[in-house]
């Protein structure tokens, strides 16, 4: 049957027609965009290089840069493989040199400031090469951050590793933690940025602002290493271990004795002392270092009002009720039940 234009126009609103048509418009330039991608891609990572577990795609020219990135793969494996044997099967590191072939492997997460990231099933881990990274951001703990998540995937139930801890484990382990995270949480706690538990996971997987993403992993770290420190490093990994056959609440439980609403509460209670010492090493303003020496004085001045009130509360219990009114001393003989207390005092 033939439509002319005209019966198409009367048969189809203008405007849902013109949302088909922009739909439509969309979607083939998204193809063609993602098409030019793959094949820029393709040709970014030219050539590959293998040691051991290993298998290190690079562009050409970058053959120097491979090499060192095998180097410190290699003396990161030999180092956690106590902790995190990383098992027979390969490891595939992609070195991306051009921002476009990053976007692509990074997907929703490369409009983030992120340096790297790791597709831990697949064993897949892709890099921004030195040349597309901020200066003061270290290449090599990148790489080592990376692989730690790798290697928790193949030790763990990655299901029930919450993305907090996954995080932080890899900061920690991977020693990609640096002394700005700590002053990050001490003025996420001064300005009421801290993320609540229950949202803390949601940060990594749909997050508002680049800022939001940065706290987050600032925040898993603090959390990660509290915990350590409150448990012990040996049993801190005797949890870890456990989440392959218990949730984490269950682990936390079990090995360290805690609720997860109970550690995060204890590990938020810490954070004016955080508060206090980043401010003293870092030269916050006046009003910041004031800020925390009133938080800390109410603290100081709230557990001494608890300690004064429970005092009383025991005095009262040991000696009775030692207020009399006037009429109650009537038929009463001395010696008075004070002045025994005053005597035998």
């Amino acid at each position: 049957m033939k439509v002319t234009a005209r019966k198409l126009a009367r048969t189809v609103p203008l405007f849902p027609m013109f949302g088909v048509v922009a739909e439509m418009s969309w979607k083939r330039m998204r193809f063609w965009g993602i098409l030019l991608a793959l094949v820029a891609s393709g040709t970014a990572c030219a050539a590959t290089l293998r040691g051991g577990l290993f298998e290190i795609e690079y562009a050409d020219g970058e053959e120097s840069l491979a090499r060192k990135s095998l180097a410190v793969l290699q003396e990161a494996q030999r180092e956690f493989a106590h902790r995190l044997p990383a098992g027979g099967e390969p490891v595939r590191v992609v070195i991306c040199s051009t921002m476009g072939t990053f976007r692509i492997h990074a997907r929703r997460l490369g409009r983030l400031p992120v340096e790297g990231i790791a597709q831990s099933e697949k064993g897949l881990i892709v890099v921004k090469a030195p040349g597309l990274r901020r200066e003061a951001l270290d290449y090599s703990g990148t790489l080592r951050h990376e692989l730690v998540h790798v290697l928790l995937a193949r030790n763990t139930d990655r299901a029930v590793l919450p993305l907090w801890l996954n995080e932080g484990i890899a900061m920690t382990v991977g020693k990609d933690f640096r002394w700005e995270s700590m002053f990050r949480v001490a003025r996420m706690y001064l300005y009421g940025r801290i993320i609540p538990y229950r949202e803390l996971n949601f940060a990594f997987v749909a997050p508002h602002t680049g800022l939001e993403f940065g706290d987050a992993y600032a925040q898993s770290l603090s959390m990660t290493r509290f915990l350590i420190d409150r448990v012990g490093e040996a049993t801190f990994w005797e949890m870890v271990y456990a989440l392959n056959t218990m949730s984490f609440a269950e682990a936390l439980q079990t090995k360290a004795g805690l609720s997860p609403g109970a550690f995060y509460r204890e590990w938020r209670k810490s954070l004016w002392k955080v508060a206090l010492v980043s401010s003293l090493v870092s030269g916050f303003s006046v009003f910041q270092l004031m800020a925390v020496l009133v938080i800390v004085a109410y603290w100081r001045k709230r557990r001494r009002g608890q300690q004064i009130l429970r005092r009383w509360e025991e005095e009262e219990a040991e000696e009775g009720d030692v207020l009399l009114f006037p009429w109650e001393l009537e038929d009463r003989e001395p010696p008075y039940h004070w002045k025994e207390s005053d005597e035998e005092d």
